[in-house]
C-alpha cells in the first residue's frame, strides 16, 4: 500500500531542524560569532549593491563607437559587389556611384567610391574622388588593417584617421578589378559607467557598524562579568552576575556565581566555627569551674580535717566523688561532641531491626522508670523496621532521649515510645507528660550547652551536651530529629532511613 503524502509531515520536520539549529546557536559562542559575520557580510554586499546607482555618474566615461559606422559602409559596398551573379555588377556599381553623387550634391554625407584594375588605375569613381591612379598595394594594406582609435575621458576625441575604407574584389566581364568604398563613419556616444570605491567603502562600513550593533549585547555581557569578577575580588562575595543566554558565556557566568557562593558559604562557614569554638571555650570553661570548684573546696575541708565527724568526712567525700563523677561525664560528652562536629567519626554501619534496638533498651530501663512511678507503653507494628546504622552510636541516642524522658516527666505516668513504618524512613516518637515549653526553649534544645531553666525543672545536672550529641548522631546517619509540644506532652521525633527487606 502506497503512502499518502502528507506535507505536514515535513512542515513538522523542518520545523524541528530549525528549531535544533536555533538551540545549537544559542548554546555556541563560535555558531553565533560565524552566523553574525555572515549576516553582517551579507548585508554589507547588499547596501554596496543598493549604493552603487547613486555613484554611476560619479565616475562615467563617455566613447565614440564607430563599429555601427564601419558596418554600415561595409554593408552598402558588399551588397554592391556581392549582387546578384546573374545581374549585371557594373550596372549595380554604376547605380551606387550614382546614388552617392547625388548624396554629395544635396550636401549629405556621401561615400568615395573607386574602382580599379589590377594595375590601380581608376575606372570608375564618385565625383568627389580625385584620384586617377592609386598604390594598389597600400590601399588594400591600409583597408586591411585599419582601426579607429579612441580615447576616454569627460572630454570626446574623435581619430585623426577619419576615413573607414571597404575592399572588395570584384570580376565584371571577366576582368579582375576591385573596389574601394571609403567614408567617414558616424559615430555612436557610449557611456561607460563604472562603480568606483564609494560603494566598496560603504559595504565595508555598513559590516562593521552591523558587527559592532549586533555584538554589543555579548560585550556589554563580558564586561559585566569582568566588573562582577572584579566585585567579587574586592571581597563583595554577594555580588551576582546576571546570566544571560545558554552559550559558553553564560555557563561561564553561572560558574562564577556558584565559585562565588561557596566562597561566601566556605567564609561563613568558618566564621560559625569560630563562633562556635568561641562559644565552647566559654561554656566549658564556666561548666569545668563550677564542679572543680566544688571539687576543691571539698578536698581542702578533708584536707583540713574540718569536719566533726566521721559521718561528715564520709558525706564530704562523696560529694566531692559525685562531683568528680559529673566532671567525667562533661569532659566524655564535649570529647564526644568535637569528634561529631569536626566529622572525625567512621560509622560502622550495619542493618539493625529498630524494633527489637527499641524493646531491649526499654526493657533496661524500666526499673529507673519505676522508680518515679512511671510506666513505658509501646506501640509498635508486627512488621519488624530495619534501617543501616552505628547501632552502638544510635543506642546512645536512645538512651539519652529515653532517660530524659525519665528525668523530666511528670511522676505517675507514662512514656509512650511508637514506632511507624512510612515510604523512605522509619519514624520513632518518644513522648511524656512534661513541664510546659516556649518557641524559644524547644528552638534551643538541641544548642550546646543549653539546660532549661532550673528554677522550673527538677534535675538540674547535666552537661547540655547530650541532644547536640543525638542530633550529630542522627544527622550523621541520614536522618532527623525533632522536638515538639503540645497539650503538655512533648515528644522528639527521630526518622531513619529504612531498608526494605
Amino acid at each position: 500500500m502506497k503512502k499518502i503524502f502528507n506535507p505536514f509531515t515535513y512542515i513538522r520536520k523542518i520545523r524541528e531542524l530549525f528549531e535544533k539549529l536555533v538551540k545549537s546557536v544559542r548554546k555556541s559562542i563560535r555558531i553565533q560569532l560565524i552566523t553574525t559575520f555572515a549576516a553582517c557580510a551579507l548585508l554589507g554586499v547588499l547596501s554596496a549593491k543598493a549604493a552603487a546607482p547613486f555613484f554611476e555618474n560619479a565616475n562615467r566615461q563617455a566613447t565614440i563607437d564607430y563599429r555601427a559606422g564601419m558596418e554600415q559602409i561595409n554593408h552598402q559596398a558588399q551588397g554592391a559587389a556581392n549582387s546578384s551573379v546573374h545581374e549585371n555588377k557594373l550596372e549595380a556599381i554604376s547605380n551606387m556611384i550614382e546614388m552617392e553623387n547625388q548624396n554629395l550634391e544635396q550636401g549629405s554625407r556621401a561615400l568615395k567610391i573607386l574602382v580599379t584594375d589590377e594595375s590601380g588605375k581608376v575606372l570608375y569613381k564618385t565625383k568627389q574622388a580625385q584620384e586617377e591612379q592609386i598604390d594598389l598595394h597600400n590601399t588594400i594594406r591600409n583597408a586591411a588593417s585599419f582601426a579607429i582609435n579612441y580615447t576616454d575621458g569627460r572630454n570626446v576625441f574623435e581619430s585623426t584617421r577619419k576615413e573607414f575604407i571597404s575592399f572588395s574584389p570584384i570580376t565584371i566581364e571577366g576582368k579582375n578589378l576591385y573596389m574601394f568604398v571609403s567614408g567617414i563613419p558616424e559615430g555612436e556616444v557610449i557611456y561607460d559607467t563604472q562603480e568606483g570605491p564609494f560603494p566598496f567603502l560603504i559595504g565595508v562600513l555598513v559590516f562593521i557598524f552591523s558587527f559592532f550593533y549586533i555584538t554589543k549585547r555579548k560585550m556589554k555581557q563580558i564586561e559585566a562579568m569582568a566588573q562582577g569578577v572584579k566585585e567579587i575580588e574586592r571581597g563583595n562575595l554577594a555580588y551576582r552576575i546576571e546570566k544571560k543566554g545558554e552559550d559558553e558565556i553564560a555557563a561561564l557566568t553561572e560558574n562564577i556565581n556558584n565559585m562565588a557562593e561557596e566562597l561566601m558559604n566556605n567564609i561563613e562557614k568558618e566564621r560559625k566555627l569560630e563562633k562556635q569554638k568561641n562559644e565552647l571555650i566559654t561554656n566549658v570553661s564556666h561548666d569545668l569551674r563550677t564542679p572543680l570548684t566544688s571539687i576543691m573546696g571539698y578536698l581542702r575541708l578533708l584536707r583540713d580535717s574540718k569536719y566533726e565527724n566521721k559521718e561528715q568526712h564520709d558525706e564530704y567525700t562523696r560529694i566531692a566523688f559525685a562531683k568528680s563523677e559529673q566532671l567525667k561525664n562533661l569532659i566524655e560528652d564535649l570529647f564526644e561532641y568535637t569528634k561529631l562536629t569536626n566529622e572525625q567519626v567512621v560509622l560502622e554501619k550495619q542493618e539493625v531491626c529498630v524494633n527489637e534496638l527499641l524493646e531491649q533498651l526499654i526493657e533496661e530501663l524500666v526499673p529507673q522508670a519505676e522508680e518515679h512511678g512511671l510506666t513505658f507503653v509501646k506501640k509498635f507494628p508486627e512488621e519488624r523496621a530495619y534501617a543501616s546504622i552505628d547501632s552502638e552510636k544510635m543506642v546512645r541516642v536512645f538512651d539519652n532521649l529515653l532517660m530524659n524522658a525519665i528525668k523530666y516527666s511528670k511522676d505517675d505516668g507514662e512514656i509512650k515510645v511508637s514506632l511507624q513504618r512510612q515510604r523512605r524512613d522509619i519514624q520513632i516518637v518518644i513522648a511524656n507528660h512534661s513541664e510546659a515549653f516556649t518557641r524559644e526553649e524547644l528552638a534551643n534544645l538541641f544548642e550546646r550547652f543549653y539546660k532549661k531553666d532550673q528554677s522550673r525543672s527538677r534535675v538540674t545536672e547535666g552537661s547540655g551536651l547530650g541532644l547536640a550529641i543525638a542530633k550529630s548522631i542522627v544527622e550523621l546517619q541520614g536522618g532527623s530529629i525533632r522536638a515538639e509540644y503540645r497539650d503538655g506532652i512533648i515528644q522528639f521525633i527521630v526518622s531513619l532511613p529504612i531498608i526494605e527487606k
